[in-house]
């Protein structure tokens, strides 16, 4: 059997990455629930982002900023996690 070598993953890539992610996916929710009548995603929206208000310029980049934020906060939280379990168990 060949022998796994262990390489941690580290936090900015996936910071960026994720965040990225994230922020076009919000940007396309918004853009669905302009598109599409129904007003499903846009209560999906106010759910998700705290303090969203529907469609005003200061909320848009607020919401932007709170995707970012949450894509480094998993990051912060998943890469140490899986550092120490690849470590242990593998």
């Amino acid at each position: 059997m060949t022998e796994r070598r262990f390489e941690p993953m580290s936090i900015v890539p996936l910071g960026f990455t994720l965040s990225a992610f994230f922020v076009v996916t919000f940007l396309l929710c918004l853009l669905a629930t302009l598109v599409l009548p129904s007003g499903g995603m846009r209560m999906f929206i106010e759910a998700v982002v705290p303090g969203f208000v529907w469609l005003t310029f200061g909320s848009i980049v607020f919401g932007v900023v709170w995707t970012v934020a949450i894509g480094w906060y998993i990051a912060a939280i998943f890469v140490p996690i899986r550092n120490v379990m690849y470590r242990r168990f593998s």
